[in-house]
């Protein structure tokens, strides 16, 4: 584990807090959760998602990996499509899930309760709590802190779990290292991730509002697709900027090194993984607002039946769309894929190994790639890691 902190690996999922007693999990000077002390469990090497992701099998398309079926899909019901992020299948397929009493409660992200800024786990167990905390939170979240307490708390409940990629992985790594939990999380919903930015990069959104005061609440999406990075203030006012403003020139430029050599934003361990069917202009996506729409990969027969379900039951729509069509909604992604494992392999040289990731698909694609735009990567990636370690551990 010191190691994960020398290198800029940890994901401030919050695993170590669960895992060792003595560890709690702080804010670092740049924004992110980091554990505190350093943790000696030796559990901890087996299920930290930031140095294991392990997908079972081969992933039978090159760049998208297990696909047992792609759609473009929508909530049915249009307040839940107009308040979500992008198209709201997500929200709605766990609305589906708990109103149907295939699991007793959902467990996701959510900002904490007198704050508008601090991320945490959640349990929900109706549609009001889902539609409370349905909107993306870019910004740092203690996913797994209290994970054991719940699942001991209420030892015949199963669970639906929404999370980021990484999120997905530590579930699934903590289900084989921890058999008594197996199949108390059912169903893994993933969305599509780009990275993770710091709480600081908030701030600094923020900032651009030129407000003293702090606001009481904040939407960095939804209300609309994309929908608007919008602070709202004690005197009732707020003020917003775009998606793209918000994301391309502020949040998405202050993320951690380890979102950088991601080996999975595409939700490749999930039962279904979702993201924004963006309308395209000129082969790149188009922020222009108009009604949500998500993609969605169900990519086990598990998540096929309950994308089925949600779809007959009428909490979802849905329409054909041709895989082929989401590398220019998601150009980014796709570029990701086959340029990640020269970062990887830089990783694994400097750090003697220490990245266990398996059965993702990205070495073939690494070798398919232009070697020039490689290497040129590579070298930024062993430069910034170079810099990373110089400094030492982030605290």
């Amino acid at each position: 584990m010191k190691r994960v902190l020398r290198y800029d690996l940890c994901l401030g999922c919050g695993l170590c807090e669960a895992v060792d007693e003595g560890c709690k999990m702080r804010i670092n000077d740049k924004g992110f959760y980091s554990p505190h002390p350093i943790p000696k469990d030796e559990r901890l090497k087996k299920i930290c998602p930031g140095i294991r992701v392990k997908h079972e099998g081969s992933p039978n398309t090159e760049a998208w990996g297990d696909v047992a079926m792609v759609s473009n899909a929508w909530a049915a019901d249009k307040m839940v499509r107009h308040l979500s992020s992008s198209g709201g299948v997500t929200s709605a397929i766990a609305i589906y899930l708990l109103e149907t009493g295939k699991v007793d409660a959902v467990l996701h992200a959510g900002c904490n309760d007198g704050t508008y800024l601090y991320n945490s786990l959640h349990v929900s167990r109706s549609r009001e709590d889902i539609l409370k905390r349905n909107q993306s939170r870019y910004a740092p979240a203690l996913m797994f802190s209290r994970l054991f307490d719940i699942l001991d708390e209420n030892p015949r409940e199963t669970y639906c779990l929404i999370g980021k990629p990484c999120d997905i992985a530590a579930a699934r790594n903590i289900e084989k290292e921890y058999p008594e939990y197996a199949g108390r999380i059912a169903y893994c919903l993933s969305i599509f991730c780009a990275g993770m930015p710091s709480y600081n990069a908030t701030d600094k959104a923020i900032a651009t509002f030129g407000r003293k005061e702090k606001p009481t609440g904040l939407r960095y999406r939804g209300d609309g697709w994309p929908g608007y990075f919008t602070a709202t203030y004690p005197d009732g006012s707020s003020a917003r900027m775009t998606y793209n403003e918000s994301w391309g020139k502020i949040l998405g430029r202050h993320l951690g090194f380890r979102c950088k050599i991601c080996p999975d934003g595409i939700g490749l361990l999930a039962d279904i993984s979702s993201g924004d069917s963006w309308n395209t202009k000129d082969g790149y996506p188009d922020f222009t607002e108009a009604e949500g729409r998500n993609f969605c990969f169900i990519r086990t027969e598990k998540g096929k039946a309950i994308f089925d379900g949600a779809v007959s039951a009428g909490y979802i729509e849905k329409e054909e769309l041709d895989v082929s069509e989401v590398k220019n909604m998601q150009r980014y992604q796709y570029e990701r894929r086959h340029i990640v494992g020269w970062r990887i392999a830089v990783v694994q040289i400097m750090t003697g190994g220490i990245l266990h990731f398996k059965g993702l698909g990205y070495t073939k694609m690494a070798l398919r790639t232009n070697y020039l735009h490689a290497l040129k990567d590579a070298w930024g990636t062993f430069r910034r890691l170079s810099k990373i370690a110089g400094g030492g551990r982030n605290t």
